[in-house]
């Protein structure tokens, strides 16, 4: 985030101010220099900024120093803040158009967002929400004080601070305030970066290490080896520099927490604010210190108190510098995800087709297209809850029988009224397109980003009667319902649908004619290997199996019982699957089986060659059964959750984190207590920073202050 503007009254000090960072031709400057005589006080005003783009308001007064002491007697410190939000995409940064925001401490110290109609806007900036705990690199903004010592350091990189995120700031407000331990940091940057190679530890302690050798001649020679000392390593360097490093090795750890995925959070744009760095940085070393921030943060911030004495200035060639530019940041949905009362109106004759909740192209909603484009209509797809004025007619599908796309065709009755028409599984097992639309060829430019795949099915129906399944509802029996000619036309990219292919008599044949066209196929509903022989098995092997993209070589297979396990390995081996091959096994938990059983299906699939799995939550169908889960633990849950986190799939294990948060809930509500190395391997890579939260709160069962 970058500050444009920042104006509050009622503060004790300064009453009411008007702050606006320095810029050099209509740009933001890198740094802002405060001067003692500028503001009443210039601590006050850094406070202030500090609280105001935090990104918290329900828990700020939980740090150690007393808010109200900020305020005026029988006043509430209003805040308001003019700022930019930026966001981490893949490997680039996007930045939004500033907007504006509002922070109040009234005079219990307590903290409390201010609405939109209550923020003075003159300017009609766009209102930008502050939540009660917003993402840390949503509002990026580090503060330090004028007095730390590295004997009063966090050790804690594990994070178990529930409030953790208010330690960014935390040193302006309170001259006991911990640091981050600058040993244990790099260390542990080392022990990623040397033994795992991985590239953003590695990018870090490259940029730390080497602009120390660089602004203070500090010796760095074999510190990217296995096994560097950096005990030894901190305790050669000069007390006066050690000092000086402190903020920055503190603020290299808070960008690495937040950014987890980014490939050098350094580079991430943030506002830093320093109170008085003169009362620790010698005057012979400031301008080498603030050279040396400025190369290791590139993109921050810098808002700075001096003295009044020029012997601290900058050089004109550092005031001079300014922020860089990013990409705009774009969001096509935000375009058309308008206001009722803002809706666009469509030409007419339109037929709107809105897809609610699939996660693929809609095969349904495909063939509606093409049915009405032939009577003359003209064709729109809405996405969710777009809204649209002057359909002709307007069809709605939703797939999934899940809250979420509930609330969605609440929001579209609403607005739509009687004229909208629902299908689709969500809804209704036993509503059918009409015999004339069904059989209608799909139009494919209703989804433009099909591109030269085909998507569809050439079976439907499953033999098998699981209570958990809409299949045996909605399709029944299994038959033949295309042909591969018929269903490809001429792609030779194939997404297939079908719910039990190696089910339907003649199955032997469809998959002979894939592998004679040589297709590359995404068998996305999966394979069923009970049903796996020799014959099959062979030709199966033959056909080049994809991901949904088509990027790289898969194979989908379905596990959710523990059953017959031995016979499975048996269909498995047919295969000849190496450890080189990609062999995704969806797996259901949260409907009937036990710890033990889910334990015991993810041994088994470690097993395997080539094996991994993906997990998802057991969501009943309409009308269908409700989780069995009353027997899920017995005695020995302990020792089960401690053998499974020591189970690691070579990929995937993303997917895995949504089980083990699903089961630490769980565990919590029925033992009141967590199970702590299943929260070490829920935390061990992604969103470090929610730990201490997710602690305090026993995994979100009870409130973060009790």
């Amino acid at each position: 985030m970058y500050v444009y503007e920042l104006s509050f009254e009622n503060s004790l000090l300064n009453n009411q101010v008007l702050f606006k960072p320095a810029a050099n031709r209509n740009r933001l400057s890198r740094f802002t220099i405060l001067r003692s005589g500028d503001y009443k006080d210039n601590l006050e005003v850094l406070r202030i900024l500090a609280l105001a783009g935090s990104g918290c308001t329900a828990y700020l007064h939980v740090m150690d120093f007393p808010l109200r002491s900020l305020v005026r007697e029988n006043k509430n410190l209003n805040m308001q803040i003019v700022w930019q939000e930026h966001t981490a995409g893949n490997k680039t940064i996007f930045e939004k158009l500033p907007g504006i925001s509002g922070v109040r401490i009234d005079q219990s110290g307590k903290g409390k967002k201010i609405t939109a109609k209550a923020i003075d806007n003159p300017l009609k900036y766009q209102v930008l929400p502050i939540y009660k705990w917003s993402l840390p690199a949503k509002h990026m903004l580090l503060a330090y004080g004028n007095r730390f010592s590295e004997d009063l350091v966090d050790t804690d990189l594990n994070i178990s601070d529930p409030f953790y995120q208010l330690k960014r700031i935390s040193s302006l407000f309170n001259t006991g305030s911990k640091l981050t331990c600058p040993i244990a940091f790099l260390s542990d940057l080392s022990y990623r970066s040397i033994r795992f190679v991985r590239y953003m530890p590695t990018q870090i302690l490259n940029d730390l290490l080497g602009n120390m050798s660089r602004s203070f001649n500090i010796d760095i020679s074999g510190l990217m080896e296995k096994g560097a000392d950096f005990n030894r390593f901190w305790k050669s360097i000069p007390l006066e520099f050690r000092t000086l490093l402190l903020p920055v090795i503190d603020a290299a750890r808070h960008l690495h927490d937040a950014l987890p995925s980014h490939p050098n959070p350094l580079h991430f744009p943030g506002i830093m604010v320093l109170d008085r760095p003169d009362l620790y940085c010698q005057e012979d070393y400031f301008p080498q210190w603030t050279m040396m921030l400025s190369r290791i943060f590139p993109a921050m911030q810098f808002i700075i108190s001096l003295p009044s004495v020029t012997q601290y200035s900058l050089s004109s060639k550092m005031l001079s510098k300014t922020l860089p530019s990013f990409k705009k940041y774009r969001n096509p949905a935000n375009k058309q995800n308008k206001s009722r009362t803002g809706a666009d109106k469509l030409p007419s004759g339109t037929v709107l087709l809105i897809d609610v909740d699939s996660r693929l192209p809609n095969p349904a909603l495909m063939k509606m297209a093409g049915f009405y484009r032939r009577q003359g209509y003209r064709i729109k797809l809405a996405r969710k809850t777009e809204y649209y004025r002057g359909a002709e007619m307007v069809f709605a599908s939703i797939v999934f029988n899940v809250a979420s796309s509930h609330n969605h065709l609440q929001r579209l009755r609403t607005y739509y009224g009687y004229s909208i028409e629902f299908g689709g599984s969500g809804i209704d097992l036993h509503k059918r397109l009409p015999d004339e639309i069904e059989n209608f060829q799909p139009d494919y430019e209703l989804y433009p980003e099909l591109g030269d795949r085909a998507i569809g099915f050439l079976t439907r129906g499953c033999p098998f009667k699981c209570s958990f399944c809409i299949v045996p509802i909605k399709e029944g029996r299994p038959r033949q319902v295309a042909d591969v000619e018929t269903l490809a036309r001429g792609r030779e990219k194939l997404i297939l649908l079908d719910d039990n292919i190696l089910a339907c008599p003649g199955s032997q044949e469809l998959l002979e004619e894939l592998s004679r066209r040589k297709m590359q196929v995404n068998f996305n509903q999966t394979l069923d290997l009970s049903l796996i022989n020799e014959e099959n098995a062979r030709i199966i092997r033959s056909i080049q199996s994809c991901n949904v993209r088509f990027t790289r070589s898969v194979y989908h297979f379905s596990l959710n019982d523990s059953h017959n396990l031995d016979r499975i390995r048996e269909k498995y081996a047919l295969f000849n699957f190496s450890s080189r091959d990609n062999v995704e096994f969806v797996c259901m938990y949260g409907f009937d089986t036990t710890l033990e059983q889910d334990l015991e299906r993810f041994r088994f699939l470690r097993s395997l060659p080539g094996a991994y799995v993906f997990v998802q939550e057991y969501q009943p169908i309409i009308s269908g059964p409700k989780p069995m889960l009353d027997d899920y633990f017995d005695d020995h849950a302990d020792e089960y959750i401690d053998e499974l986190c020591r189970i690691c799939f070579p990929q995937c294990m993303k997917s895995m984190e949504k089980y083990f948060r699903w089961l630490s809930r769980m565990y919590a509500e029925k033992f009141g207590r967590l199970h702590m190395p299943l929260v070490d391997t829920i935390f061990r890579y992604n969103q470090k920073f929610s730990r201490g939260k997710y602690i305090a709160s026993l995994a979100g069962t009870r409130d973060i202050l009790n």
